[in-house]
């Protein structure tokens, strides 16, 4: 079900850098519109993964390292931020801290991901 899940937010996260860059290019609204409604998705499924992987680890089916659960609190947080700063009007929802906070997302769930896979043991 973790894995369902999980597939959401990493497609969303990482499609808001490709909107964020095609808003700076055209300005046109839309896309601005597309990154706000691909930060709610992402978060909405990111939560939910969230509680499925420490229901798991709560009942002993996986166990991975504390780094790999803080690395999945700082992308949702992240996440958050940028949801706020994409509240904005125009230019400056994207340009320069929207853009920038939707890069580091993108590279805390990369480096989340790594952590997951050299640590993870599933029972």
């Amino acid at each position: 079900m973790y894995r369902l899940l999980s597939a959401f937010p990493i497609a969303a996260f990482s499609l808001i850098v490709l909107t964020d860059l095609a808003y700076w290019q055209t300005a046109n609204l839309l896309w601005l519109h597309f990154s706000e409604w691909l930060l709610f998705a992402g978060i909405v499924f990111g939560v939910l993964a969230a509680l499925v992987r420490l229901v798991e680890a709560a009942v002993g089916w996986s166990r991975f390292s504390p780094f790999y659960y803080v690395g999945g609190l700082v992308v949702l947080v992240l996440a958050a931020i940028n949801n706020f700063i994409h509240t904005e009007d125009g230019i400056t929802a994207v340009m320069p801290y929207g853009l920038t906070v939707s890069i580091l997302t993108v590279l805390a769930m990369a480096a989340t991901g790594l952590l997951g896979r050299l640590g993870g043991r599933h029972a």
